[in-house]
């Protein structure tokens, strides 16, 4: 009887833990949140431009400011069978100029991908959720050797970059050239290298509930010749500043002074 007893008691001690142990756990995961590239239809956002161009084939530094519109437009779909939003661009050259047509690109966010198509060029804005130190192959539908054409010849813009890279999250973003503190704001380092002769920089940084309010960019070559000719000598410009030195590229700012 004892012994019976037992037996039984041990299983039900075992059928109680099976069942403790095949019990399900349902555990849950806060939706992804996009608000640092809101996308919907009827936005849009205007920004200052300001660009320097070196022209290494008139030996000659070009400086003009104008300013870009953008306006999401309607909602399509894509081959793939994706929803966008198609981005209507306008210039200006300054507030009292009417704004013309300028060109049409794309955007969408597919597998928690901010993808944005630019003159043809694909670009992984942002990955989400978002945070500090995380790392993806912006360009990976570029072509590392893809020569952008300029003012007086082309440039391997990007040569030797990496991983994006979102440095700071959450931080306050001051804009010197609106005058427009930003107090949520995240910055995503694209590519930051430099050698003798090369310059690659550039950077964006977004703001919650707005997106995009400004970027910087340095695609900047030399080879240090005096006026242009001649063979260069690198050693005596190391030290000397890229905006003095530099031959051929760009400098450009992008910083948003109106939207809604």
């Amino acid at each position: 009887m004892q012994v019976g007893f037992v037996l039984k008691c041990l299983m039900l001690c075992v059928l109680f833990v099976a069942g403790f142990s095949c019990e399900r756990v349902t555990e849950t995961y806060p939706a992804v949140a996009y608000d640092y590239f809101p996308i919907e239809s009827g936005r849009y956002k205007t920004y200052q431009i300001d660009s320097t161009v070196y022209d290494e084939y008139n030996c000659s530094v070009v400086v003009n400011s104008f300013q870009i519109k953008e306006v999401t437009g309607a909602l399509s779909t894509d081959g793939e069978g994706d929803p966008f939003y198609y981005v209507n661009r306008y210039y200006r050259k300054d507030s009292s100029d009417s704004w013309a047509l300028l060109g049409i690109w794309t955007e969408k966010i597919e597998d928690n991908q901010v993808q944005r198509v630019e003159d043809n060029q694909r670009t992984i804005k942002l990955v989400f959720p978002v945070k500090n130190e995380r790392r993806w192959d912006g360009i990976v539908y570029i072509r590392r050797d893809t020569l952008v054409s300029l003012r007086g010849g082309v440039i391997d813009m990007y040569k030797d970059w990496d991983d994006f890279l979102i440095t700071e999250v959450g931080e306050t973003f001051v804009d010197t050239v609106s005058n427009t503190l930003y107090s949520d704001a995240l910055l995503v380092t694209q590519v930051d290298k430099t050698n003798n002769i090369e310059r690659r920089f550039s950077k964006e940084v977004y703001a919650k509930d707005i997106g995009l309010v400004y970027k910087e960019m340095w695609i900047l070559d030399t080879q240090c010749r005096i006026n242009c000719s001649g063979v260069g000598d690198i050693a005596t410009c190391i030290y000397t500043p890229w905006k003095d030195k530099a031959e051929k590229g760009f400098i450009v700012t992008q910083s948003l002074i109106d939207y809604n």
